[in-house]
């Protein structure tokens, strides 16, 4: 649920992220036909790669685990806001306990901003990556 409820609040900005002249895409861990539904789903326009090895998680220094995924009462809170919102758990794809976060790299390479989750539903603030773009 929690990375359906980040992707869908970013991807609603991305109109604005398009006119500070920056892109979006995403990359998730599960297969091609799981990013193909995850797109069609949640009506998702930005490109959608795969890193089935999980490569570039760990190139980023993101979390993996299930004490860092579901071990803390970050989490639990984390999901009474999602579900709040409307999102739900569906089918788990990819490995479920690798978490995420978010990048904003400059066309020269910079690291713009950057937000890995600590706990499951751990998100960056859109306003901060918006904030980031403003930087470039």
């Amino acid at each position: 649920m929690f990375c359906r409820e980040e992707a869908v609040q970013v991807h609603r900005e991305l109109t604005t992220i398009q006119e500070r002249g920056a892109g979006l895409a995403f990359i998730g861990n599960g297969n091609r036909h799981h990013a193909r539904a995850f797109a069609d789903g949640f009506e998702i326009e930005a490109p959608l790669y795969v890193d089935t090895e999980r490569a570039s998680y760990r190139a980023l220094e993101m979390r993996r685990g299930f004490r860092a995924t579901l071990g803390s009462r970050a989490s639990l809170s984390n999901m009474r806001r999602a579900l709040k919102a409307g999102f739900r758990q569906g089918l788990t794809r990819g490995d479920a306990w690798q978490l995420g976060g978010v990048v904003v790299v400059a066309p020269s390479g910079a690291v713009l901003y950057s937000h890995r989750s600590e706990a499951a539903g751990d998100k960056a603030p859109v306003a901060a990556i918006l904030a980031s773009l403003e930087r470039a």
